[in-house]
C-alpha cells in the first residue's frame, strides 16, 4: 500500500491541482500584483540607478606584539600559559574599537561636520579649509554663494536666523566649524548646507563605520576600511584611524611600563628595608646568644659537655674516696697505720710530698721505738721525736683535709658548669629553631629583592624598547570603483524582492476579497446550486438560455403544478437588481415542454434585495433563485440574505450569478 498522493498519478494530480490554483489566482488577482511589483521594482531601479557612490577605503597593518609582560617567579610560566593578560591581538583589536580612538578620528577628520551638497561635489570642491572643533552642537547650516560673490551664511536648526556674511578669501568660524570658501565658480552649486553634530552623537554615529578585522586567525594581521561618499575623505579617516591607533597603543603599553617600574622601585626599596632590619636584628641577636654555626656549636658544646659530666663523676668518686679515707685516719688509734691508708688512694700514692711525708713518719715513727728501747718516754730525745711526729702528722692532715676541700670546691664548680650548661642545652632547640626562622626570612628577602630587582631591570628595558611595533602593509586607498550602487546586483534583488512581494500582494489581495467569486462559495452559503449564470456588462442585455430557464422552473415545480418563482437580488446591488427584474419581465410565463405536451405555465416575479419584509414576500411568492453578482456580492450579505429567507420560512432553489465580463465566467468554477 502506498500513501495517498505518493505514488505517481497522486502527485501529478496534486501538481496539477496546484498550478491551477495558483493560475486562478494569478488571474484572479494581477493587477494588485502588477502594481505592487512594478513599484516595488522602480523603488529599487531609482535607489540603485540615483544613489549617490560609496567609496571604500582599505588598509592594512600587522602588528607586531608588545615586549613580553616580564617575570621570573615559579608561577611565571603557568601564568603565561593561560594568558592570564588576554591575548594581545585581541587586545590591540580593543584598542581600535575603543571610544577614545573614535574621539581622535573624529576630531582629526571633523566627521561632527557633515557637508549636505548635490552629488559629485564634495568637501575638497567646496572649502580651501574645513574643521570642526569639540564645541559643535546639533544644527544645520545653509551657506549661499551670492552674485556679488559674497557668501551668506545662515542657520536653519535649531532656529532659522541669518548670522554673516564672508569672502572666499576669509577663514571664519561659527558654532565650532573653521571653514575657508572657495570662489563660486561654473557648475558649482549656489547653495549648501552644513549638518554638525556633538561629539558624542557623532562617535555614537560614525564608530560603528571604522570595520577592523582580523585577516586570518593565525596572522597577526589586521584590515580597516571605512566607506564614505567622498573620495577624499574615506582614505583620510583611515589614516587617522592607523595614526591615532598607534599614538593610544604605544601611550597605553609606555604608561603600563612607566607604572610597572614605579611600583617595582617602590617594591625594591620596601624589600631592601626591610631586608636591612631583619640583618640587624640577626646580628644583634646572635651577638646575645652567641649562636653562629649551629652545627659546629652544637657538635663543640656536646663534647664539652661529656667531658664536664666525665670530670664532674670523677671527682664526685674521688671526694666520696678522700672522705672516707679521712674519717678512717680520724677514727684510727695508730698514726702510722693512719697514714699507711693514704697510700691507697691514687692521688696520694702519686703525691710526691705525701710520700715525703709519710717516709718521714715511718723513720720517726722507727727512731721513737729504738728510744724507746734506749730511753725513757720522758727523754728529751723521745720527746723531740714525738713532737716532730706531731707536726709531721699535723701537716698530712692539713694536706689531706685541704685536698678534700679543694676537691669539694671543684666538685662544686663543675657541678654549677654543669647547671649552666644544661640550661644553654635547653634552651639551644628553641635558639636553633629561632636562628633558622631568622635565616628563613632573611633568605626570603634575599630572594624577593633580587627577583625585583631583576624585574626592574626588565621593565625598565622594556620601557626603553620601541612600541610602535606596528608595520603598514597596505598603506590607505580606495578600491578601483565605488562599492555602492552596483547596478546588475540591485537590479536583479530588486527584481526579486518585487517579484516575491507581488506574489504575496496576490495571495494577500485573494485572501482580503470578502466579495463571492467561485461557485463552491455559493454553494457552501446557499446549499443549492448555481442554476445560471448571465454576463450583464455595457451595451449587453442578460439572456438565460432555454436549459437555464428550463431548470429554473422546474426548481420551482410543486407536485406537477404550476409554481411562482422567485427571483431575490442579494444586496442593495443596482445591477443585481435589474438583473433580477429582467430576468422576470422576459420569463414571466415560459411553456416548458414535457414527455406529454402538457403545457405548465410559470410565473417567474422580482423582488427587491432580501431584507426582512422581502424574505417575508419571498416566502409567501414560493421558492426563491438568489442573483448574485460576481465580484460585487459579499459573503456576509449571502450568508445573512440566506438566514432571513431561510428564517420566513422560503425555500431556496439555486443561485444566478451575474457578471461583467465573459471571462469572468469561465473563472467562477475555478
Amino acid at each position: 500500500m502506498h500513501a495517498p498522493g505518493l505514488n505517481g498519478t497522486g502527485s501529478a494530480d496534486e501538481r496539477a491541482g496546484w498550478i491551477e490554483s495558483w493560475a486562478g489566482l494569478i488571474r484572479r488577482r494581477w493587477p494588485a500584483g502588477l502594481i505592487v511589483g512594478a513599484g516595488l521594482f522602480m523603488l529599487t531601479a531609482m535607489s540603485v540607478l540615483f544613489a549617490r557612490p560609496i567609496y571604500r577605503a582599505e588598509a592594512r597593518l600587522r602588528l607586531g606584539e608588545p615586549p613580553p609582560m616580564s617575570g621570573v617567579s615559579p608561577t611565571a610560566s603557568f601564568f603565561g600559559l593561560v594568558r592570564m593578560g588576554g591575548d594581545p591581538f585581541a587586545n590591540d583589536l580593543e584598542v581600535l574599537a575603543s571610544r577614545t580612538l573614535a574621539e581622535n578620528v573624529i576630531r582629526d577628520v571633523s566627521l561632527n561636520a557633515k557637508l549636505q551638497a548635490p552629488r559629485g561635489w564634495h568637501r575638497d570642491s567646496i572649502f580651501t579649509r574645513f574643521a570642526a572643533d569639540t564645541t559643535t552642537r546639533l544644527a544645520v547650516f545653509e551657506i549661499e554663494w551670492q552674485p556679488d560673490g559674497a557668501i551668506a551664511i545662515g542657520m536653519l536648526a535649531p532656529r532659522d536666523s541669518a548670522m554673516f556674511t564672508t569672502r572666499p578669501a576669509e577663514l571664519v568660524t561659527f558654532e565650532g566649524v573653521t571653514a575657508n570658501f572657495r570662489p563660486w565658480r561654473q557648475g558649482m552649486p549656489r547653495t549648501v548646507r552644513i549638518r554638525t553634530t556633538p561629539l558624542s552623537l557623532a562617535v555614537l554615529e560614525n564608530q560603528p563605520r571604522f570595520v577592523s578585522e582580523r585577516s586570518r586567525r593565525d596572522a597577526n594581521v589586521v584590515d580597516l576600511s571605512f566607506d564614505d561618499a567622498d573620495p577624499d575623505l574615506a582614505p583620510a579617516v583611515v589614516q587617522a584611524v592607523m595614526r591615532r591607533f598607534v599614538e593610544l597603543r604605544t601611550m597605553i603599553q609606555q604608561r603600563e611600563s612607566g607604572e610597572t617600574v614605579d611600583s617595582l622601585r617602590v617594591v625594591a626599596e620596601a624589600t631592601a628595608l626591610e631586608l636591612r632590619e631583619a640583618e640587624q636584628a640577626m646580628e644583634d641577636w646572635q651577638s646575645e646568644t652567641r649562636l653562629v654555626q649551629p652545627d659546629v656549636q652544637g657538635e663543640a658544646f656536646v663534647e664539652r659537655y661529656s667531658e664536664l659530666a666525665f670530670q664532674v663523676e670523677e671527682a664526685s668518686y674521688e671526694l666520696e674516696a678522700i672522705i672516707q679515707i679521712a674519717d678512717r685516719m680520724d677514727a684510727a688509734s695508730d698514726s702510722v697505720l693512719d697514714w699507711v691508708l693514704l697510700l691507697t688512694h691514687p692521688r696520694f700514692l702519686e703525691n710526691e710530698t705525701i710520700g715525703a711525708l709519710l717516709a718521714q713518719v715511718a723513720t720517726l715513727e722507727a727512731r721513737r721505738t729504738e728510744l724507746l728501747a734506749r730511753r725513757a718516754p720522758t727523754s728529751t730525745e723521745v720527746t723531740l721525736v714525738d713532737a716532730q711526729m706531731r707536726e709531721t702528722d699535723a701537716k698530712l692532715r692539713s694536706l689531706v683535709h685541704g685536698y678534700r676541700d679543694a676537691l669539694a670546691r671543684r666538685l662544686d664548680i663543675l657541678q654549677e658548669q654543669t647547671t649552666r650548661m644544661d640550661a644553654t642545652l635547653a634552651a639551644t632547640p628553641a635558639q636553633a629553631i629561632e636562628l633558622g626562622r631568622r635565616q628563613r626570612a632573611i633568605r626570603l628577602l634575599t630572594e624577593i629583592i633580587l627577583l625585583t630587582e631583576q624585574r626592574l631591570r626588565q621593565e625598565e628595558l622594556r620601557q626603553a624598547l620601541t612600541f610602535s611595533n606596528v608595520q603598514v602593509i597596505d598603506p590607505p586607498a580606495l578600491r578601483w570603483k565605488p562599492i555602492w550602487p552596483r547596478r546588475t546586483v540591485g537590479l536583479a534583488v530588486g527584481l526579486l524582492i518585487s517579484g516575491a512581494f507581488s506574489l504575496l500582494a496576490l495571495v494577500v489581495a485573494d485572501r482580503a476579497d470578502r466579495t463571492v467569486r467561485r461557485a463552491v462559495q455559493i454553494e457552501d452559503a446557499t446549499g443549492a446550486p448555481i442554476l445560471a449564470v448571465t454576463v450583464h456588462g455595457i451595451g449587453r442585455a442578460p439572456a438565460l438560455s432555454e436549459r437555464e430557464v428550463s431548470a429554473l422552473l422546474r426548481r420551482g415545480t410543486h407536485n406537477g403544478d404550476a409554481a411562482r418563482v422567485s427571483i431575490a437580488a442579494i444586496g442593495r446591488d443596482d445591477r443585481a437588481e435589474a438583473v433580477a427584474r429582467a430576468l422576470a419581465d422576459g420569463n414571466g410565463r415560459v411553456a416548458s415542454g414535457r414527455d406529454d405536451d402538457a403545457q405548465f405555465h410559470h410565473h417567474v416575479v422580482a423582488i427587491p434585495p432580501v431584507d426582512d419584509f422581502a424574505a417575508a414576500a419571498a416566502a409567501d411568492s414560493g421558492p426563491v433563485a438568489l442573483v448574485i453578482r460576481y465580484g460585487r456580492t459579499r459573503r456576509d450579505e449571502l450568508e445573512r440574505s440566506v438566514r432571513l429567507l431561510r428564517a420566513a420560512g422560503a425555500t431556496i432553489v439555486g443561485a444566478i450569478v451575474v457578471c461583467d465580463r465573459e471571462r469572468q465566467r469561465r473563472s467562477i468554477w475555478t
